[in-house]
């Protein structure tokens, strides 16, 4: 990627960010899938910081974020003939491969597991920014532990405000859900995490994956404890419009899709008028996010079909709902 592609303010924020992770503090980055909180991978004092701020658990391992298939390489152990498959058709974007790593790679990234899961992010910032930094960052969402992430930079800085030294602005987020995760710690292959390539479609490129329980394997990528993904507000999913009766909807909220009749709710979101799933997954958290802070007793949302992006997405709504 060639710096006049980028104007002198932008290169002076990468410049500024740059600096920022070399002294090993943290820095909200732009994706495609959600804002990211960075810091230098290989720097294992600087990760702590991450695990501190966002109060997470040190059993949840971290996406290493690297800028091409050939730096993933360098921290890579083995790459599996299916694994190197996925990246060629699917890097820049947002997939994450958990594969065997190099002691380069410490051990309180992978949560002491000898695999790291690695992703080249789709995003003209984020890739200047590793290649500028020249090592790969540690990037989990850039909110608080198990709650809703952020998919624009304002998001982050409601989260976060005069917590870091700097959120690099790069827009809202363009996929709006969080990368797939494919393991290849075992034969075939496992999908730890549901996200915005599908099953189906990785089937397609490497024949078939496993999916392990929801109540396994919860340890071994992000996003898969049991409740995760969560508003402050009580959220409870609902099949139907019909099963919440008029006089239960006055207080409440309602995420939804489609040309349902949201009449009665306090507030409702429709994540995609025309059922489209892409735009449902790019307004998922933002709605979710805007909903929680509207000051109801409780959201109500309605699953979306069980196909393409709505697997994704249902997945996250379970989880925020603790199911």
């Amino acid at each position: 990627m060639k710096d006049n592609e980028f104007n002198a303010e932008i290169k002076k924020a990468i410049e500024k960010a740059v600096d920022i992770l070399h002294k090993g503090q943290l820095v909200a980055i732009p994706t495609e899938t959600v804002y990211g909180l960075a810091a230098d991978a290989l720097n294992p004092e600087a990760v702590v910081r991450i695990f501190e701020l966002k109060k997470r658990p040190r059993i949840d391992p971290i996406i290493v974020h690297c800028s091409s298939l050939e730096e993933v390489r360098s921290y890579v152990a083995h790459l599996p003939h299916e694994a190197r498959i996925l990246a060629e058709n699917y890097w820049p974007g947002p997939l994450t491969l958990v594969l065997k790593k190099k002691d380069l790679i410490p051990d309180i990234v992978t949560a002491g597991l000898p695999f790291a899961g690695f992703r080249v992010p789709k995003h003209p910032l984020t890739l200047k920014l590793i290649e500028k930094f020249a090592k790969p960052l540690a990037a989990p969402s850039a909110n608080r532990f198990g709650k809703i992430s952020p998919t624009t930079a304002q998001a982050v800085y409601e989260e976060f405000d005069q917590l870091i030294p700097m959120i690099l602005d790069g827009g809202p987020c363009q996929v709006g859900i969080e990368s797939t995760v494919v393991s290849f710690a075992q034969n075939p292959p496992l999908l730890l995490r549901f996200g915005a390539i599908s099953k189906e479609e990785i089937e397609r490129k490497i024949g078939p994956v496993n999916v392990p329980s929801s109540d396994t394997g919860w340890n071994l990528a992000p996003g898969r404890f049991p409740k995760h993904y969560a508003p402050s507000t009580p959220l409870e999913i609902i099949h139907r419009l019909s099963d919440i009766p008029p006089h239960k909807r006055q207080n409440c909220a309602l995420l939804y899709w489609g040309e349902e009749d949201s009449q009665g709710f306090k507030i409702a979101r429709n994540l995609s008028p025309k059922r489209s799933f892409s735009e449902a997954a790019v307004n998922f958290f933002q709605m979710m996010r805007e909903l929680d802070k509207s000051g109801v007793e409780k959201i109500y949302a309605l699953l979306l079909p069980e196909k393409e992006l709505g697997v994704a997405i249902n997945d996250r709504l379970k989880k925020a709902a603790g199911l």
